[in-house]
């Protein structure tokens, strides 16, 4: 090497670290031609390394599947991965298995978006493994993620000096040059190894130097024989690296002979079954040479019959060919199903650019703007999508607006309100009132009322029957499309359309039959990826009927998904089914690799993350970090979060706040609440269940009893349960006990059928107090559920013997008493009993049970004799106070402390409505009377009355507290023996 010293210092003590401790990534950043392939090169003399060149035009993943054979692996694991994230892993996992190694990848400037994550991922463990990543780019061609860029050591080899240049004309000749040549050559090549080593062999070779850098290339390869030329011009089109089987198939002759000589002129060199241009200048010099690259790259293109798409539509989009489009949308399809979205959306935007027909271009136009949305392209999509929908509105064919409006109904799931005015007005124009004219402009806010009212006021409890909203609008469009298909990939979409828009409780009988037009489809065109995507939707289908096949349906999908799309479902799926069986540390770990693996149709990779973390959390009983999900959620913007915010309450007990998040739930939109639709279902039983309202309950049960042999499954994300559970705890909030025993060992066999422990456990535990609340003993059964839960790490709520509870649950009581449970609405009497269970043998003032929230205040002056209720220090001290209450609900509102904010008030409100009280009529102050006699008189009429309400509900409860009670001026709770409350 010849003036690179310190540059080879660099990369050598990064391989030494390397070889002994930790690795790293390390850039070399130059023109072209300035050296850093051979810098590399030489640098890696003696290390085993494996190397990959990028490509521009090549294949998601290109430079690494050649790391991978460099390797001697299966580069097949690029399209059997089932996401991102673990094909990320797999190759982190070779390659660390085979280090100390260095992975060498050139020419990152033409790097695919997906190729730069997977090194952002495998840099990531450079620094804890010997594994040391040496990547060479032209500066200012490529954007690295701030992660690369922070991590890398960047190299830049500059120019040659004049002696530094006599060194390089003397080892290339082999001829000490004069001063003449090096000034002449120096001048002309600007310092540029690569220019110096050209210059030097035309002159050796007796040619006249030419004055431009940019002939230096073309000089050398005049010199060669015509055909040797022509040959390499055609190599050039094939790439930087080609095969010789694919060149002389493009040039329809032998081409052995030639490739002997280029080698021999130093222009490529043989490698890996192939060959490869010794630098990409000459490369790019030959194909800028071209004058027929359109016929070249149509050659090539019927060499490569069996390529991939990708490579296919690149030749035939630079030939101009007729195959063209199609190709090119095969390749988007392609990219699609391999989870690279930007390389589809690449290859849509060339075949709109092919595309001259209005209709065409609008149909395309359509399929670009949701892979740019996918790809997160926001901008790009929204322009995409308004032009294609422009298209779509001056053409005016019912079909193709359908179409439109399905695509437009499709992304409206990722950004909510982009285009859902146009996918309304196409339904009224199309459907409800045909022959109206093409939909209008869709811009403009996305609360105009254009529709019917009930398209922002869908009722929640009506919330599984055919709607007015987006979604009935999918429903009926998409029969549209069916109808007037012209080829299978409508018909497809249309029915899949049709597929997700009524996805949900009650339409399993309807699901089953679009399935099994799509599973003939699959036959008759030998559509794999299609028949893998129905076996998908029905192992759901069977998970939601509760038939035990559906494991045998799991493992059809596993096997049969193959390109990375059907593989994520299936890694969705496996999370589903290990937290539906109790395996919640796994679920958790699958979760995070889905989210690693980047945006999904239809749902964002933080609601995916967010609904699947949390449905585990709250399973497991784990309300802290669920708590921790919903703050992440809300933070984030999730159009979730009121209705996971709800189920947490009520899982909790909240039932009074989440009254008034259920009220929130039901104005939300009415696509939100069909995805979660058995969610929704689970919240309405159980918040009815806990606030004992009869019409709720009646409501409730109307809303579940149509799917009781059926499963609650959300999003086809997460399972809340067999909706006889939910039955069940509404037949034991009215305390009918019969009923409510047969529904939970309903509930309990139809998950053990299923292998659904968690579920299994929960049934159980609350057939335990059912047990208890008739008398019976479930301390058997309790130890199994206890023994159960906790194999799992599952939290559960149980009876224990002995147990006496008197709490409050939302709006509820739940007392609990030899044996016997009985639920009470909210009254002051209850709340008295609990204050005097809290504090046995405590004497408790009938004044401060008759109105606690003042404080010791209220209950000193309400407890004097017939003076003025209030004198004047009393007033003065009731100011101070107030002063003091205002100044810490000021503080606490700065710190956002809305709980604290709440309980200072409510004691401002009692201070301010005891100085009412003390004032009579023109402000003057009230005599006291006798205060302390008519708390006397209240509270005990409130606990007699109480424990006559007892008498009929819970005997021996009121006997035991009739017992152990004395009330008067002060009241007491003293039972005879020690008896401890759950409170």
């Amino acid at each position: 090497m010849i003036g690179r010293d310190g540059e080879l210092a660099i990369l050598r003590t990064a391989l030494e670290r390397a070889a002994t401790s930790h690795g790293g990534l390390v850039l070399i950043s130059g023109e072209a031609g300035i050296g850093k392939s051979t810098l590399v090169a030489e640098a890696v003399r003696g290390a085993r390394i494996a190397s990959g060149a990028c490509w521009e035009g090549a294949p998601a993943y290109w430079p690494w599947i050649q790391v991978l054979r460099a390797l001697g692996a299966d580069d097949g694991v690029v399209r059997s991965a089932g996401s991102a994230f673990e094909l990320y892993d797999t190759v982190t996992g070779l390659l660390v298995g085979a280090s100390p190694l260095v992975v060498v990848l050139e020419d990152l400037h033409w790097a695919d978006p997906a190729s730069l994550k997977l090194l952002e991922f495998v840099v990531q463990h450079t620094w804890f493994e010997r594994l040391l990543v040496l990547a060479t780019l032209r500066p200012g061609e490529v954007e690295l993620s701030p992660a690369l860029a922070l991590k890398a050591t960047t190299i830049t080899p500059g120019s040659l000096s004049r002696r530094e240049v006599a060194e390089l004309i003397a080892a290339t000749t082999r001829h000490e040059p004069d001063e003449a040549l090096v000034e002449q050559i120096a001048e002309r090549a600007g310092g540029n190894p690569f220019f110096v080593e050209q210059l030097a062999r035309l002159w050796q070779g007796g040619a006249t130097l030419p004055a431009a850098v940019s002939a230096v290339v073309d000089s050398r390869l005049s010199r060669l024989p015509a055909q040797v030329l022509d040959t390499l011009r055609t190599a050039a089109v094939l790439g930087r690296r080609f095969r010789a089987d694919v060149l002389g198939a493009a040039m329809g002759r032998q081409v052995g002979g030639d490739l002997d000589q280029a080698v021999v002129a130093a222009l490529i060199v043989p490698d890996e079954g192939g060959f490869l241009f010794v630098h990409d200048l000459i490369r790019e010099t030959l194909y800028a040479s071209l004058t027929d690259r359109a016929a070249r790259h149509g050659a090539a293109l019927r060499a490569l019959a069996g390529a991939p798409p990708a490579e296919r539509a690149e030749h035939a989009f630079l030939a101009g060919s007729a195959e063209a489009p199609g190709l090119l949308m095969a390749a988007a399809r392609d990219a699609g199903s391999r989870l690279a979205p930007e390389e589809a959306a690449l290859h849509y935007a060339r075949a709109l650019e092919l595309a001259r027909e209005p209709r065409e271009r609008a149909e395309i136009g359509l399929e670009l703007g949701t892979a740019l949305h996918w790809a997160g392209d926001v901008a790009g999509a929204r322009k995409a999508m308004d032009d294609a929908l422009g298209l779509a509105r001056e053409l005016d064919q019912p079909a193709l607006l359908a179409l439109a409006a399905l695509k437009c109904h499709d992304v409206n799931y990722a950004e909510p309100g982009q285009w859902a005015d146009f996918v309304r007005r196409a339904h009224g124009e199309l459907v409800r009132n045909p022959g109206t004219g093409p939909a209008s402009d869709q811009s403009g806010p996305a609360s105009d009322q254009s529709g019917p009212a009930s398209e922002h006021s869908s009722s929640a409890s009506d919330l599984t029957s055919p709607g007015s909203g987006l979604d009935t609008a999918a429903r009926d469009l998409s029969l549209l499309v069916a109808e007037q298909a012209t080829g299978d990939d409508h018909l497809v979409y249309a029915l899949l359309s049709r597929l997700g828009a009524i996805w949900g409780p009650g339409t399993l009988d309807e699901r089953g039959e679009l399935l099994d037009r799509l599973a003939g489809i699959a036959r008759r065109t030998g559509d794999e990826q299609l028949a893998t995507d129905v076996a998908s939707w029905r192992f759901t289908a069977l998970l939601e009927r509760g038939d035990p096949r559906y494991a045998e349906a799991h493992r059809t999908v596993l096997a049969r998904a193959e390109l990375p799309l059907q593989q994520h479902e299936a890694l969705i799926e496996r999370r589903l089914v290990a937290a539906l069986t109790g395996r919640f540390d796994e679920a958790q770990e699958l979760a995070l690799a889905a989210y690693e693996l980047g945006e999904q149709p239809a749902i964002s990779r933080d609601d995916l993350r967010w609904t699947q973390l949390w449905s585990v959390e709250l399973l497991r009983g784990r309300h802290e970090e669920a708590d921790a999900l919903l703050a992440e959620m809300e933070a984030g913007g999730s159009l979730h979060t009121g209705l996971f915010r709800a189920v947490t309450a009520v899982q909790r007990g909240e039932a009074a706040r989440a009254r008034a998040l259920l009220a929130e739930v039901m104005t939300s939109d009415e696509q939100y609440l069909r995805w979660m639709s058995p969610l929704w279902l689970r919240f309405q039983a159980q918040a009815a269940a806990l606030t004992g309202d009869p019409s709720l309950i009646a409501n409730a049960r109307a809303a579940l009893e149509p799917y009781r042999g059926q499963w609650a499954l959300t999003a086809t994300i997460s399972v809340d349960g067999p909706f006889v559970h939910w039955i069940a705890v509404l037949d034991a909030a009215l305390e009918r006990w019969d009923e409510a025993a047969e529904g939970f060992t309903e509930a309990w066999r139809a998950a053990d059928r299923l292998g659904a422990l968690p579920w299994s456990i929960e049934a159980r535990a609350r057939l335990t107090e059912v047990m208890r609340a008739r008398g019976e003993d479930p301390a058997g059964l309790a130890a199994e559920v206890e023994r159960d839960a906790l194999a799992i790490g599952m939290a559960v709520r149980l009876p224990r013997p002995g147990d006496q509870v008197f709490r409050l649950d939302g709006e509820v009581w739940t007392l609990s008493f030899a044996g016997r449970t009985v639920r009470l609405p909210d009254s002051k009497g209850l709340r008295d009993l609990h204050l005097l269970l809290s504090s046995p043998g405590a004497e408790i003032s009938a004044v401060r049970m008759l109105d606690p929230a003042g404080g010791e205040a209220v209950v000193a002056a309400r407890s004097m004799g017939g003076d003025e209720v209030l004198d004047d220090a009393a007033r003065a001290s009731y100011r101070r106070r107030l002063e003091q209450l205002d100044d810490e609900i000021d503080r606490a509102a700065v710190r956002d402390d809305h709980e604290r904010v709440a309980r200072l008030d409510h004691e401002r409100q009692a201070l301010l409505e005891e100085l009412r009280r003390a004032a009579g009529l023109g402000g003057r102050a009230r005599r006291l009377g006798d205060e302390a006699e008519r708390a006397r008189k209240a509270v005990t009429n409130r606990i007699r009355y109480t424990l006559r309400h007892l008498d009929e509900r819970h005997p021996e409860l009121a006997a035991h507290l009739r017992a152990a009670l004395s009330t008067g001026a002060t009241c007491r709770y003293q039972p005879p023996a020690q008896t401890a409350w759950r409170l």
